[in-house]
């Protein structure tokens, strides 16, 4: 006699099928989801100032002091930059600042790391001249990585009333003069092409 087949046995296997193919859906969705690309780094910021710092230095100009306000706000600009994934300059730069001023100068860009956009800064006429401007005595730094990406705002600030940054003066002596051949300086370090491509937004800059 031909019997026919009994389903209520696989019943319960379809639906365990159903609950581990849901399952794996689910943990396959939390293991490809993208992790955030965007993160900030106060070990570069502070590796940015130092090298800044020896900028002066070779310069003949007191190192930058810096100023925590202006690093909140440079930081929370370099994030404006990354989340669009473009430099720019805040507008204006003065935004959110709330001690006394009398000039503001900003540097941003995007590049593969500090000392590249270092050279780069070195290498560019109008963003080196902030970096030795002997008005500029205090600086905020922002830095915040996207991917493989490194944006950074650098704003100088002359506070209010302040003197310029002294200079170092070549020591006294009471020998003869002598005569001596001026040097041209050495030149700025050239930005290669095996290099990352480094973006500069031109220097921005404004006085009371």
């Amino acid at each position: 006699m031909n019997r026919a087949p009994d389903t209520r046995r696989r019943r319960p296997r379809n639906r365990l099928a159903f609950v581990v193919v849901a399952t794996l859906a689910v943990v396959g969705s939390l293991l490809w989801h993208e992790p955030s690309t965007v993160s900030a780094s106060a070990g570069d910021e502070t590796a940015f100032v130092a090298a800044l710092n020896q900028v002066r230095a070779e310069n003949g100009l007191a190192p930058f002091v810096v100023n925590r306000e202006l690093s909140d706000l440079a930081r929370a600009h370099a994030q404006v930059m990354a989340d669009a994934g473009e430099i720019f300059h805040a507008s204006p730069i003065s935004a959110g600042f709330t001690g006394s001023w009398k000039k503001l100068g900003e540097n941003v860009g995007v590049g593969a790391n500090v000392q590249v956009l270092v050279d780069a800064f070195i290498a560019s006429s109008g963003h080196f001249a902030n970096i030795i401007d002997p008005s500029f005595v205090e600086i905020g730094v922002g830095v915040v990585w996207k991917d493989s990406a490194l944006y950074t705002t650098h704003r100088f600030l002359q506070p209010q009333g302040a003197a310029p940054a002294p200079t170092t003066a070549p020591p006294a002596t009471t020998a003869p003069p002598v005569t001596t051949t001026t040097v041209a300086p050495l030149p700025a370090p050239a930005i290669t092409s095996e290099r990352m491509i480094v973006l500069l937004e031109m220097l921005d800059q404004v006085g009371t």
